[in-house]
């Protein structure tokens, strides 16, 4: 993966621009040097209601300019249609501006870590990332890392789980809806078929948050006494 960081100083101008899509409008920030901010619009998710066949489009009369004069910002709106409508989403993505984060900061790193971390499909936990960033005792920095996350969706921040397997918070819990949808919605293709799980990780994508604490009670009977256990989940 290419640096996340550009070295091109920032232009100071911060453009945005507005897009729809399944999980709602999503605003882009950038400068002409790169990336600002990528995040859904709405302050939580209480009547978050996804659309999955909603399409990727520019909001008219909600830009500043054209788009394509902006490149990050043109490069960032290409990736979220091939995430949503085509299913595919690259690990190089656009370019964040410099004057963002810090440049070799324990965020920096996890934020250039994740992608190939955590690609489509699969999860990692705040401790995993953590170690992966050198210090394995960094769990709370490493959540704090994904809680400040300024490129939601192409920084997969809601690919991070807890080390029991529960989804942990979004948006400092304010979009949790979100988290366990874009999880499902990126877990597979399987959706009429039964799934064998083997790694516990993967099966709160089933549940609601209210079955959680149950789930996990469960797991931690049976991994405390040394069982196999071989779960065949059928996705809603």
């Amino acid at each position: 993966m290419k640096s996340l960081l550009t070295t091109i100083p920032c232009t100071g101008k911060v453009l945005e621009f507005i897009v729809t899509s399944p999980i709602g409008d999503i605003k882009i920030s950038s400068c002409q040097a790169g990336l600002h901010a990528v995040h859904p619009c709405g302050k939580d998710d209480s009547t978050f209601s996804a659309d999955v066949g909603h399409p990727v489009l520019l909001k008219t009369g909600k830009q500043d300019g054209s788009i394509t004069d902006c490149r990050p910002a043109n490069e960032c709106y290409m990736w979220l249609k091939d995430y949503f409508m085509h299913k595919v989403a690259s690990t190089d993505v656009p370019s964040l501006c410099s004057s963002v984060v810090k440049k070799d900061s324990f965020c920096a790193k996890a934020l250039q870590q994740l992608p190939e971390a955590a690609p489509i499909g699969k999860t990692i936990s705040y401790k995993d990332l953590a170690r992966l960033c050198g210090n394995e005792q960094a769990s709370r920095a490493a959540g704090h890392a994904m809680a400040t996350n300024p490129m939601a969706l192409l920084i997969p921040c809601h690919r991070v789980i807890t080390s029991a397997g529960t989804p942990g918070n979004y948006a400092h819990g304010k979009k949790n809806n979100t988290k366990v949808w874009l999880l499902k919605f990126r877990a597979g293709s399987a959706s009429e078929v039964g799934v064998t799980c083997t790694d516990h990780q993967h099966l709160f994508l089933q549940y609601s948050f209210t079955d959680l604490f149950l789930l996990n009670l469960f797991f931690f009977f049976f991994d405390k006494h040394n069982l196999d256990h071989q779960i065949t989940v059928f996705l809603r």
